[in-house]
């Protein structure tokens, strides 16, 4: 089975009892789309579970980016802990040089994006989905060719494809050659939803369901790409 997470925020907790919940097996596949880490308190022992582990695929969030310019010293402290990084922040500087350039290598490996196909269905994994300013439309079809347009935004402005909020607010003229699963913009907030639940919208599916605003009824999700199946904690 295939299995699509995001936005754990150093809640291993929570992670580790959605794989139970799952059943998850060495058989089985989980997409993450970033930000596994801040904002929690349990973030390097995420990050050490996911890195090891041979069936779970982690992408690159805002949260990884900030943490990988922290350790090549683009990011002040200051500005980590105002976007929720103090816990993560905190347990990296207790970490050896060495480890610190082994967390860094993997950051910097992760992959924006996954492509997979399941029943002859086409998804495009990736943690924000969508910059507008570098829209590539495919003359033959008419649709926006979401790989070729990701790739052009990370190439100009990799910060800022990942913390653009463009796909919640798109035209209704606008459709993609994929169904696009994205994360980092929480369902509780978006316009006239507002629900810890997955949203399904006729462009990309949001499974972001705000684990880290517990305070504000959010859980974690996990979505079966198989059969559509979802679990929350």
């Amino acid at each position: 089975m295939i299995y699509v997470m995001s936005d754990i925020h150093g809640d291993f907790q929570s992670f580790y009892k959605m794989l139970v919940k799952i059943n998850f097996s060495s058989y089985d596949e989980l997409f993450i789309l970033g930000d596994i880490v801040d904002k929690g308190k349990e973030n390097l022992c995420l990050l050490d579970f996911i890195w090891k582990s041979e069936n779970i695929y982690l992408l690159k969030g805002n949260h990884e980016y900030l943490f990988e310019r922290y350790l090549q010293g683009i990011v002040t402290a200051e500005i980590w802990d105002a976007c929720g990084g103090t816990a993560t922040r905190q347990e990296v500087d207790r970490l050896s040089a060495d480890k610190k350039a082994d967390i860094l290598m993997f950051l910097k490996g992760l992959p924006i994006y996954r492509n997979i196909t399941i029943k002859d269905k086409s998804y495009f994994l990736t943690h924000s989905g969508y910059h507008a300013d570098f829209e590539i439309i495919d003359p033959k079809t008419g649709l926006v060719d979401i790989q070729k347009s990701v790739d052009s935004a990370v190439a100009w402005d990799q910060e800022q494809y990942l913390f653009s909020d463009d796909i919640h607010y798109i035209p209704q003229k606008i459709k993609f050659d994929k169904r696009i699963i994205v994360g980092h913009y929480a369902t509780l907030f978006l316009t006239e939803y507002g629900q810890a639940n997955i949203y399904y919208g006729e462009r990309y599916i949001d499974i972001d369901t705000g684990n880290e605003r517990r305070n504000r009824g959010g859980r974690l999700a996990c979505l079966r790409l198989n059969d559509g199946k979802e679990y929350y904690v």
